[in-house]
């Protein structure tokens, strides 16, 4: 598998201004809108959203990963979503999220799907590396940080 910043591009990276869960992903979501990664963003956003409503991505401390595989998805990829105050996400540990990262793939990306999902939770659940993400002042570092973790 290519390293995890490979997946991503400092024009996926947000600073977000939503305080609700589903705004906040599709505020996020729209990212792709510029890209060839994905050729219908609002079935991307409407997948994302659906998932989200059927369990909440909020896995605990501070994080969440809404995520989906759909058809229109040409090149598997994530964006990451900052929110200094947080974002009631439903999550396991009821505390709200300061870090979305948005994956997404395609139907036929399951088993890259699955890896690169292992791969962001691996450099997340670095208690210091979250936070050094959370604090950081411009997508570039966002980018160098993910670049150390390989």
């Amino acid at each position: 598998m290519k390293p995890v910043v490979m997946y991503t591009d400092k024009r996926y990276i947000r600073k977000l201004k939503s305080k609700n869960k589903l705004k906040a992903i599709e505020e996020l979501a729209v990212v792709f809108r510029e890209s060839t990664a994905c050729d219908n963003v609002d079935e991307l956003i409407s997948a994302l959203k659906e998932r989200e409503q059927i369990m909440s991505t909020g896995i605990g401390f501070g994080i969440a990963i809404p995520h989906a595989r759909i058809s229109s998805v040409k090149e598997m990829v994530f964006a990451v979503g900052i929110s200094k105050n947080g974002i009631d996400f439903d999550s396991i540990d009821s505390k709200p999220v300061n870090l979305i990262i948005l994956v997404a793939a395609g139907e036929r990306q399951h088993k890259e799907y699955l890896k690169l999902l292992s791969s962001i939770m691996s450099i997340l659940k670095k208690e210091m590396v979250k936070e050094r993400i959370i604090q950081s002042g411009t997508p570039e570092e966002i980018i160098t940080i993910l670049q150390e973790q390989e």
